[in-house]
C-alpha cells in the first residue's frame, strides 16, 4: 500500500511528465546498440531534438558556462579551467591494464600484411648503404626496394619472435639486449 503511495506522488511530479513506463510493453527492439540510431527523447526520459543521438559520445561538444564550445583537446584542460570534472561533465580517459593495448597491437600486427617500416625512410638508408660500398651512384626499381623491405622485414621479425623464446626460457617477462646477442650467436649472424 505504501509503495503504490510514493508512486502516485512521483507520477505527480513534474520531473517523471516525460517518463514512459515500461510495463508490459517491450521497448527493448529500440535500444539495438547502434550508435548512430537516433532514439525518441520520451523513451529516455526527456524530449528528443533533432540530430541527437542515443549513444552520449556522439552527442556534440559540451559548451561551458559562458555558452562557448569546450574546444580543448585534452581533458586535463578542461579540468584546469572548470576547476573539476564532475561539474563539466567530462569523463577521464579509459585507462586499460598493463599488457591490454599490447596485446591488442600484437594481434593487430600479426592479422595484417602490409609492410611495417615506411618505404621512404628504408630507401635512404638503403641508398646510404650502397652509396658506403660503391663509389658510384646506384639506381634501384621499385620492386626491387620492395623485395629487400620484405627480406629485412621478415629477418627482424624472426629475430624478435627467437629473442621472445629465449627471453620466456629465461623466465623472464622483458626482452632484454642480451636475448637478441643470444639469438644472433646462436645463428652465427
Amino acid at each position: 500500500m505504501r509503495q503504490k503511495q510514493q508512486i502516485e506522488n512521483i507520477k505527480g511530479t513534474k520531473k517523471s511528465a516525460g517518463i514512459v513506463k515500461l510495463g508490459p510493453k517491450d521497448h527493448s527492439s529500440l535500444f539495438t546498440g547502434s550508435p548512430n540510431l537516433t532514439v525518441a527523447r520520451k523513451v529516455l526520459g526527456g524530449k528528443k531534438s533533432v540530430g541527437q543521438s542515443a549513444h552520449p559520445a556522439l552527442e556534440s561538444p559540451r559548451k561551458d558556462k559562458r555558452g562557448k564550445k569546450n574546444t580543448s583537446a585534452s581533458p586535463k584542460a578542461n579540468l584546469e579551467t572548470d576547476g573539476h570534472a564532475a561539474a563539466s561533465g567530462l569523463k577521464t580517459p579509459r585507462r586499460y591494464r598493463p599488457g591490454t593495448k599490447a596485446l591488442r597491437e600484437i594481434r593487430k600486427y600479426q592479422k595484417g600484411t602490409e609492410l611495417l617500416i615506411s618505404k621512404a625512410p628504408f630507401q635512404r638508408l638503403v641508398r646510404e648503404v650502397t652509396s658506403e660500398l660503391a663509389d658510384e651512384t646506384t639506381r634501384f626499381t621499385a620492386d626491387a626496394l620492395e623485395c629487400l623491405q620484405t627480406a629485412s622485414e621478415a629477418f627482424v621479425v624472426q629475430l624478435f619472435e627467437d629473442s621472445v623464446l629465449a627471453m620466456i626460457h629465461a623466465k623472464r617477462v622483458t626482452l632484454m639486449v642480451r636475448d637478441i646477442q643470444f639469438i644472433r650467436r646462436l645463428r652465427g649472424i
